[in-house]
């Protein structure tokens, strides 16, 4: 992965290079500014807390079915005939195994459907950018510039392409 990176630097140092020999415009933009401040991307998060809730809502009830389970078996456990405690109990590990696959799926789904949001606003994004870009006349823009050593704050365009961004999708 270093390597890459090192390689990724060097080949943009040679693309800086001719585009500065041929007075060429070079900016930088921060995608999870874009993700993050965009209306769109505000509105996504709230979506995503939405769901966060709701599953939480679900696991919570499980984990509360449980309890009452548990408390259950400890408390008229020594009145239970052998064969009703261990069905109890085997009951009670049933519905632990369930709320654990709950919390996986639970942590999958929002993971998934954040993975999604934040390719579809990078992907509007994108047509923002190259809008921004023409209009601009920049010959190059860096999406990832953590893989350049440095760049100079002056050519973050991000606040520019924000604003079209949200301008594009009122």
């Amino acid at each position: 992965m270093k390597v890459l990176r090192i390689i990724i630097s060097i080949l943009f140092l040679f693309l800086l290079i001719s585009a500065s020999n041929a007075k060429a415009k070079v900016g930088y933009i921060n995608l999870q500014r874009l993700v993050n401040e965009s209306k769109m991307g505000q509105a996504a998060r709230q979506e995503i807390q939405k769901l966060r809730k709701k599953k939480e809502k679900t696991v919570e009830e499980k984990l509360n079915q449980i309890n009452i389970l548990k408390q259950f078996i400890n408390d008229q456990g020594d009145k239970m005939g052998a064969d009703v405690k261990r069905e109890k109990i085997k009951e009670l590990q049933k519905n632990y195994k369930e709320y654990q696959r709950m919390v996986e799926d639970a942590k999958e789904d929002i993971s998934r459907e954040d993975r999604e949001l934040v390719a579809f606003i990078l992907d509007k994004a994108d047509g923002v950018l190259k809008k921004v870009a023409k209009k601009e006349k920049f010959s190059i823009i860096i999406k990832d510039p953590d893989s350049i050593g440095y760049l100079d704050p002056d050519v973050d365009i991000t606040d520019k392409v924000l604003k079209a961004l949200d301008k594009y999708n009122k």
